[in-house]
C-alpha cells in the first residue's frame, strides 16, 4: 500500500533512491525462498556485508544527523524508508540495537572523541554490542544494581554481573551500567560506561530459553578495566544516559519488532488453507488482521517521534512507556494469533511432520512470553504512564 502522504520533491527523491538501492543490492530472489545462509557463521558474514551496503548508502542509519553518517531524517522520510524496507521484507542489519538504541546516546552524551571512534564503526558492523543493565535478582528495578565501578588513578576497575545479555557471546564492545558512588542516593551514584569485551576478567555463561535456542546469557566482571575515556556522560550521571537509551530501546524495538511481526502474521493468514480456503479470506481473520495493523502504525508513530525527540536533545517523555505497553502486548497477541490460525498444527516444531515453517509459529509463542517482561514489565509501564499522563496518585 502506498503511503497517503504530502511528500515534497525531496521526499520523493530520497523513495526513488531508497528503491533504487534496494533493486541494486537485494539478492534477485530475496522472499522467494530459503534464505541465502547454510549456518550462523553465514548469516553473520551476510547481515555484515548488507550493513555495510546500507552504510555506505548511507542508509544504515537514516534518523542521525549528517555529520555522523545519517541523513537527518525527519518523520516523513522515516516514513518512507520504513515502507520501502517493510514492502520487500529487506534482510534485519547487525548491529540495529546499537544503532538505534547507543548510537543515539553517544550522538547525545559522548566525548567528541567517542563519537569519531565509535559511530562509523557502528555504523559499518566494525564492531557488536551488546548492553549491560540487568542484573541477577534486581528484577524490573534498574537502580537496584550491585555492580561497581573503582576509580584507581585513571582507571575504572568494574566487578559483578549481568544478566540477560543479548549477544554477548560475540560482541566487541558493552555499554555498561555500574554503582560508581555507593553512597549517594539510589538513582545518583550510576555511570555508563564503553567497556571492551575482549580483555581478561570477563565470563560469559549463555542462558537456555523455553523456546531453545541460547541468545541470552549471564555475563561476570571480575576487575576489568575501562579507561577513563570510557566514561559516557558524566561521573555518577549514569541514571540520565540509561533512561535516555531505554527511550531507544523501547521505542526503536517496538517499531522494528511490531512490522515485522506483521508481515510474518499476515504472510501465515495467505498461505494457511483451511477447508480449502485461505485464512486471510475470512472477514473475521482480515478484520483481526486491521485492528494489528492500526497499533503497528501507531507504534511506528511513536517510535519515530521519540527518536527523532531525543537526536535533538529532548528529555524522553511517558511516550516510551506507551510504545512498549502496546509493542509487547500486541506482539504477544499476534504470536498467540498465529497459533490460533494454525489449530492443532501450531504447536509442531522442527522437522515434525506437518509442522507449519519448521515450528516458527511456535517459537514465536514462546519466545513471546517474555515480550511483557523484558525492557520493563507491563505493570511498570501502566504506572508510569498512570502517574505522568493521568495524574494519578503512586501506589
Amino acid at each position: 500500500m502506498e503511503l497517503e502522504l504530502e511528500l515534497t520533491a525531496e521526499d520523493e527523491a530520497f523513495r526513488a533512491e531508497v528503491r533504487a538501492f534496494l533493486d541494486a543490492n537485494l539478492p534477485a530472489d530475496w522472499g522467494k525462498g530459503p534464505k541465502p545462509w547454510k549456518n550462523e557463521t553465514e548469516r553473520i558474514a551476510f547481515l555484515r556485508d548488507w550493513q555495510r551496503r546500507l552504510n555506505k548508502a548511507r542508509l544504515a542509519a537514516v534518523a542521525w544527523p549528517r555529520e555522523y553518517g545519517g541523513r537527518d531524517a525527519g518523520i516523513v522520510q522515516q516514513v518512507i524508508y520504513s515502507d520501502e524496507m517493510s514492502k520487500r521484507a529487506t534482510p534485519d542489519i547487525l548491529n540495529r540495537g546499537a544503532i538505534l538504541q547507543l548510537g543515539p546516546a553517544i550522538i547525545q552524551w559522548g566525548t567528541q572523541e567517542q563519537k569519531d571512534y565509535f559511530l562509523p564503526r557502528m555504523l559499518n558492523a566494525d564492531d557488536e554490542w551488546c548492553q549491560g543493565f540487568s542484573e541477577p535478582g534486581g528484577g524490573s528495578d534498574l537502580a537496584a544494581m550491585t555492580t561497581r565501578a573503582e576509580l584507581e588513578g585513571d582507571t575504572f576497575y568494574i566487578t559483578g554481573s549481568k544478566i540477560w545479555t543479548s549477544r554477548a557471546e560475540r560482541a566487541d564492545w558493552c555499554f555498561l551500567l555500574a554503582r560508581t558512588d555507593p553512597d549517594a542516593k539510589k538513582h545518583g551514584g550510576i555511570s555508563a560506561f564503553l567497556l571492551n569485551m575482549h580483555q581478561p576478567g570477563i565470563s560469559i555463561h549463555p542462558l537456555k530459553q523455553i523456546s531453545g535456542p541460547m541468545g541470552f546469557n549471564q555475563v561476570f566482571f571480575d576487575r576489568v578495566k575501562v579507561p577513563m575515556s570510557g566514561l559516557l556522560g558524566k561521573l555518577n550521571a549514569g541514571w540520565k544516559v540509561a533512561t535516555n537509551t531505554l527511550r531507544y530501546e523501547r521505542a526503536g524495538t517496538a517499531t522494528s519488532r511490531a512490522e515485522r511481526r506483521m508481515e510474518v502474521l499476515t504472510k501465515l493468514t495467505r498461505e494457511t488453507v483451511v477447508d480449502g480456503r485461505r485464512r486471510i479470506d475470512d472477514p473475521l481473520v482480515r478484520d483481526r488482521l486491521a485492528r494489528y495493523s492500526c497499533v503497528v502504525q501507531a507504534l511506528k508513530e511513536i517510535g519515530w517521534r521519540a527518536i527523532v525527540g531525543g537526536l535533538k536533545g529532548m528529555p524522553p517523555g511517558p511516550e516510551t512507556s506507551i510504545a512498549k505497553l502496546l509493542w509487547s502486548e500486541t506482539d504477544q497477541a499476534m504470536a498467540d494469533y498465529g497459533m490460533e490460525l494454525l489449530g492443532p498444527y501450531g504447536p509442531l516444531q522442527g522437522a515434525t511432520p506437518h509442522a507449519v515453517k519448521r515450528g516458527n509459529p511456535a517459537m514465536s509463542y514462546l519466545v513471546m512470553r517474555a515480550a511483557t517482561i523484558g525492557g520493563g514489565t507491563s505493570e511498570i509501564q501502566r504506572n508510569i504512564i498512570g502517574e505522568r499522563v493521568l495524574g494519578l496518585p503512586k501506589d
